[in-house]
């Protein structure tokens, strides 16, 4: 998919300024419509100095039939309105189709089989902002995945709330304490100091094809914050780990706990599958989605109808 077209504020100036020359350098008496175009583009440059978060994310994705599902529609919406941009990479073809219902929300996309599951998605995402410059001035990098419904309300609180803990070299929303203390990797947000590292760029081109999809976690998910670690940088959830000395070590076990008590913006679709335990009550927590999120709720009842059904 080709580039989204994107203007900083220093190319916005610089037409400006140019356009403002070529009326100087004319004889010909300017036009209402020149007036309102000069306006336009003073406040698309003010627009773009004082809304740019500096924040980019990379967004990791999967499809076994080749379209994307309206959840996914609604995670990049809201992922859009913290970002500067988003690249958007699957593991899997996209029909042509299905490619023009993201093009509003990325600056970049590619859809092919590399069988190296989100974290390859990941550094392939990575390595495009790197090499098309845009990570010179990002403060702020995010890796997400689609194994998640989010945002359950909206992102912004929640990157509100981070901004106060200048101290932190990159966060999560969920930790988890099994193998080690770690930061889960559906969703991951690395500031400038990491960005800037050369081990941090070591680290994600060393991801390479596994022979089964749980070593991408012990190898790349567990092995990432204690690496981070040991190099200095300072990490933390923006969900304390109030899971560790409970049955499950795994927060996301706790629906509606994150969501209630600390507002978490993120249901992991596996709570309505086999994979991942549930200690809490599944009927009280559509009960609250279809009060609080019925937009999530509604995509639940779709993708999950039969475990939804008695709920």
């Amino acid at each position: 998919m080709k580039t989204a077209p994107h203007y900083s504020s220093a190319t916005l100036k610089q037409r400006l300024s140019e356009f403002l020359h070529l009326r100087t350098e004319s004889r010909s008496t300017p036009t209402k419509f020149t007036y309102i175009l000069i306006l336009l583009t003073i406040l698309s440059f003010l627009y773009l100095t004082f809304s740019s978060t500096g924040r980019y994310a990379v967004f990791a994705g999967y499809s076994s039939d080749g379209k994307v599902a309206p959840y996914t529609i609604d995670y990049l919406k809201g992922l859009r309105e913290v970002t500067d941009g988003i690249v958007y990479i699957t593991d899997s073809p996209l029909l042509p189709e299905e490619q023009k219902k993201i093009a509003p929300y990325v600056l970049y996309s590619a859809h092919a089989h590399h069988g190296e599951y989100d974290w390859g998605s990941y550094k392939r995402g990575y390595n495009w902002l790197k090499n098309n410059g845009f990570l010179k001035k990002a403060k702020e990098l995010i890796f997400a995945n689609d194994s998640a419904y989010a945002p359950i309300k909206s992102f912004k609180p929640m990157f509100k709330s981070m901004s106060l803990r200048q101290e932190l070299d990159f966060w999560g929303n969920t930790q988890n304490s099994k193998f080690n203390s770690h930061l889960q990797s559906y969703f991951l947000v690395f500031r400038r100091p990491v960005l800037r590292s050369r081990q941090f760029s070591t680290f994600i081109n060393s991801v390479k094809p596994q022979p089964h999809h749980s070593l991408y976690i012990t190898e790349y998910e567990v092995k990432l914050t204690p690496y981070l670690k040991n190099l200095g940088y300072k990490w933390d959830s923006y969900i304390p780990n109030f899971s560790k000395n409970r049955i499950s070590t795994d927060p996301n076990s706790y629906p509606l706990t994150e969501l209630k008590k600390y507002e978490s913006q993120f249901l992991k679709r596996r709570t309505f599958t086999e994979k991942l335990p549930i200690e809490e009550d599944k009927a009280q927590l559509m009960q609250w989605l279809q009060k609080k999120a019925p937009k999530v709720h509604n995509h639940v009842i779709t993708d999950f109808p039969v475990q939804t059904s008695d709920n």
